[in-house]
């Protein structure tokens, strides 16, 4: 069954807050350091420019957030950050939010996608960029700490979206 991906409604909040929480709680890709309550969530999924709920026979099964990367006259390049369901992994869901995240940014006007964090073992995030067209633009050295109080290394990504042709899921 194809994935269908639409904008964030209030009914998706607990499944989606769940998926989320998973993520963070794995600290090994996303910055938070604490799972989000509803009410957290629930402010934080408001306040992107969008969210967008990946739905697999009507249940949620994975989360994007698309905001402006940085304010200001920084505002014209975005960042998205991306949450599969941990039983839902390795079936093409994240390639689908990637490239649903470009055409959305494009169509918001954005410039480009920029990813600031990218956790250097997160090897399934940076083949997909990689394969998608993304650039690595440099390395954090020792810019995000593990659960085990380590440190490890993060990649800077970009795709332009003006451009560029985008990928295709």
């Amino acid at each position: 069954m194809e994935p269908t991906l639409r904008p964030y409604r209030e009914e998706d909040l607990p499944a989606i807050t769940a998926i989320w929480n998973e993520v963070v709680e794995q600290a090994d890709s996303f910055p938070g350091d604490r799972p989000l309550t509803l009410e957290e969530a629930a402010a934080m999924f408001a306040a992107q420019t969008e969210t967008v709920t990946v739905l697999e026979g009507g249940e949620p099964v994975g989360v994007y957030i698309l905001h402006p990367n940085n304010i200001g006259r920084c505002s014209g390049i975005a960042n998205a950050s991306y949450a599969v369901r941990k039983d839902c992994r390795g079936r093409g869901i994240g390639r689908r939010m990637v490239c649903d995240s470009l055409q959305r940014a494009k169509a918001h006007g954005f410039a480009g996608m920029q990813y600031n964090a990218v956790v250097k073992s997160n090897t399934a995030a940076i083949a997909l960029y990689l394969k998608l067209g993304f650039t690595v633009l440099g390395t954090v050295r020792n810019g995000y700490r593990l659960a085990d109080g380590s440190l490890t290394d993060t990649l800077i990504f970009y795709h332009g979206l003006l451009e560029e042709d985008l990928p295709r899921p």
